[in-house]
């Protein structure tokens, strides 16, 4: 199969213990006319045998030296056959049907780049979480953080390539966000209404390891979207605003009275009602965040 419709990229470094069930999900899905290109960054685990182990010849494996994930993924994007580029993490997995739906939803809207969709928690947090719905929610949300979970994406290919459209190594830790602020330029963003992943959260995860030096770099991108708006705003600014201190209903109650409306204003100067309204969405969470926030030990 040497022009699959959609190439499902899997970057993957030392990721035995959970790929397996990665692989499954994948292989599971409704729609069959895609390849799964695992991309193996280095790995000294049981990586290569469990890749080695699986018989479907839709799997496509490239080995690499160690070159870290935004390599990795690059590669992917050089060696990707589909027309379409869905992005899964070796630590998670799809929802039935994902695939079908992301690639009626693109066969639906020409000038449509990115398509996600609400996503699942399991492992160490439960839950539903629900990601910005059309393009001007999704455009708006883009200076407050990514609208769109990077193992939840489904990619138009043509349109990062005719753009040159890559993943930056000088954005570590949030490449994702990165990539979809350009392609916001190109065309336009959304997210089904409906869970297509399964993420699991584990102390080992980006996300938990390289916490604060993430946080950084998604603020330093909140803060280029704003002035790309007309509405400068420095990164030390923004971390006030969007990742405030302290704990419980004082500090909650001091958010809400002294920073929630600047970031209202924020979001309205920049995207008008939508902007205002995934402003208020934020900071609902940020509320939550505070009222939940463990006490330090």
């Amino acid at each position: 199969m040497s022009h699959p419709l959609v190439t499902v990229l899997m970057p993957v470094h030392n990721g035995a213990d959970h790929l397996p069930t990665a692989l499954a999900s994948v292989f599971a899905q409704d729609f069959a006319d895609f390849e799964l290109l695992v991309v193996d960054d280095g790995s000294t685990d049981a990586t290569p045998a469990v890749l080695a182990d699986c018989a479907d010849p839709r799997l496509r494996v490239l080995r690499l030296e160690r070159t870290g994930l935004v390599g990795a993924l690059n590669r992917g994007l050089d060696e990707a056959r589909g027309e379409f580029i869905a992005r899964l993490d070796a630590d998670d997995e799809m929802l039935p049907g994902r695939v079908a739906r992301q690639v009626e939803r693109f066969r639906r809207d020409p000038g449509l780049v990115a398509c996600g969709s609400d996503y699942l928690l399991f492992g160490a947090a439960s839950g539903l979480v629900r990601t910005p719905r059309g393009a001007k929610d999704c455009r708006a949300h883009l200076v407050f953080g990514s609208p769109i979970a990077h193992p939840a994406v489904m990619l138009r290919a043509d349109a990062l390539r005719a753009h040159g459209v890559r993943y930056r190594a000088e954005y570590p830790h949030a490449e994702d966000f990165k990539l979809f602020s350009e392609l916001a330029a190109i065309g336009t963003l959304e997210n089904l209404a409906e869970p297509g992943l399964r993420y699991r959260v584990h102390a080992g995860q980006v996300s938990q390891v390289e916490a604060g030096p993430q946080q950084h770099v998604q603020l330093r991108i909140c803060a280029e979207n704003l002035a790309a708006r007309g509405v400068p705003v420095s990164v030390e600014r923004l971390a006030r605003l969007l990742w405030p201190s302290g704990r419980g209903w004082t500090a909650a109650l001091a958010y809400v009275v002294l920073r929630l409306p600047v970031v209202v204003w924020l979001g309205a100067r920049s995207h008008w009602v939508a902007g205002a309204g995934q402003a208020l969405l934020v900071g609902r969470e940020r509320i939550r965040m505070l009222l939940h926030r463990p006490a330090a030990s």
